[in-house]
């Protein structure tokens, strides 16, 4: 009979299958607290690939518009805005994004309608930067769009914040932007949220929430448009999920798993303890090792020949995992065989620190070339360096390590 899979590794996890960052949740349901009443936080939430970072933000929605209670304040009302950055997304491009998804969520009453379309007139002004235009034009363009920009959010907010007559009060505005380190120079992200930050407030606005998410990488790119913007946000960096709730996640979705299947499904300590190791406590990887088991099992009990099997074969977690995660930095980020001689050496040591010189003995190829190798690989983020110990390197994740070993010699084509 064939059994729906209730893991879903290529999209986030929905609230009921949701674990771990309690911390988290807690200093966000704070910051929501605390601009709730006129104090505002703003945070910038990083972490690695697959680490939960989105699932995170849906959970957070949820709470933020009132559809689940939270842990210590009760219930909010939030507008919660949620956008997607794209390395085409230019300072335009966004304002008209962030103006379409207000519209849907308060456009409905027609007095309402009618206030937006007045206080948000000047998007239908916004025009691409003509590249013939001198540096201080353009200086001036982007200033003045940011200005309107923060003039209209002030009063939308303050309108939903003290209604009229027949409309919802709401606690403000809280804006979700995800995929953060895809922003483009020309968005000037940095730049953009410290500018609208202190307009804000200057328009007597304080009931608006930004959430910037993204790979490390943010911080760099918000520091580059404006060296002091990092400050405007409280960081939290996420980490992988505890062994616990690594286990509670593999657990919930066997349960969810009976309810919707005539046929049940049991999974054995053993192979929930390989998911859990395999996983390295990275959410999505977790949701990948658990429903290629439940895939490849056949007899309705997952045991660790199943979890092993359906890991190491071709098309199965590991191979899924290194074609979203991996295969890019393997093959396109890397132009040279010889610095992929060098990922495939450090990966016989899985993600433990090797010295260069233990590289060197196995590295067909001179000294230079490998040097340049490290070097090149350590600057894109594809290897670490050992910064208490010189000459020391390490793939960032086993998985990675495992990836390469297993499917990395495959020719791209076949990727």
């Amino acid at each position: 009979m064939q059994k729906i899979n209730p893991f879903t590794p290529n999209n986030p996890v929905s609230a009921g299958m949701f674990a771990g960052r309690l911390s988290e949740i807690i200093a966000l349901e704070k910051g929501l607290f605390q601009t709730k009443n006129g104090f505002p936080n703003n945070y910038l939430i990083t972490g690695e690939r697959g680490i939960g970072k989105s699932s995170l933000m849906i959970y957070l929605k949820y709470i933020s518009c009132g559809d689940i209670e939270s842990l210590e304040h009760g219930k909010f009302n939030f507008i919660t805005v949620n956008t997607v950055l794209s390395e085409k997304s230019d300072l335009g491009i966004f304002i008209r994004l962030i103006e379409k998804k207000i519209m849907r969520e308060i456009g409905k009453l027609e007095k309402v309608r009618k206030f937006l379309a007045d206080t948000w007139s000047f998007v239908q002004r916004i025009k691409i930067m003509d590249s013939g235009i001198s540096e201080s034009q353009r200086e001036q363009e982007i200033d003045i769009l940011i200005d309107d920009f923060a003039y209209s959010l002030a009063e939308t907010c303050n309108r939903i914040t003290k209604p009229e007559k027949d409309e919802e009060k709401r606690d403000g505005i809280i804006f979700i932007i995800d995929e953060a380190d895809n922003a483009s120079e020309s968005l000037r992200i940095g730049y953009f949220f410290k500018t609208v930050t202190e307009l804000l407030q200057q328009n007597g606005c304080n009931n608006i929430m930004f959430i910037v998410v993204g790979l490390p990488e943010v911080v760099e790119k918000l520091s580059s448009s404006h060296e002091s913007s990092v400050r405007i946000f409280t960081s939290l960096k996420i980490n992988e999920l505890n062994m616990i709730d690594r286990e509670y996640v593999i657990n919930k979705g066997i349960e969810e798993g009976n309810k919707i299947n005539d046929e049940k499904t049991s999974i054995t300590k053993e192979a929930i303890s390989h998911i859990s190791k395999l996983s390295e406590g990275y959410p999505h990887f977790i949701q990948q090792f658990a429903f290629s088991a439940f895939d490849y099992n056949s007899d309705g009990e997952i045991n660790d020949e199943d979890v092993l099997e359906a890991a190491i074969r071709e098309g199965g977690a590991i191979d899924a995992i290194g074609n979203k995660y991996y295969a890019n930095s393997f093959h396109d980020k890397i132009k040279s065989d010889e610095y992929r001689q060098v990922l495939s050496i450090m990966a016989e040591e899985m993600n433990s620190w090797i010295k260069k010189a233990e590289i060197r003995k196995k590295f067909i190829g001179d000294d230079s070339t490998l040097s340049n190798a490290l070097q090149a690989l350590t600057s894109r983020k594809i290897i670490l360096r050992n910064s208490s110990r010189m000459g020391e390197y390490r793939l960032q994740q086993r998985g990675f390590a495992l990836w390469i070993k297993l499917f990395g010699n495959r020719a791209k084509t076949i990727i």
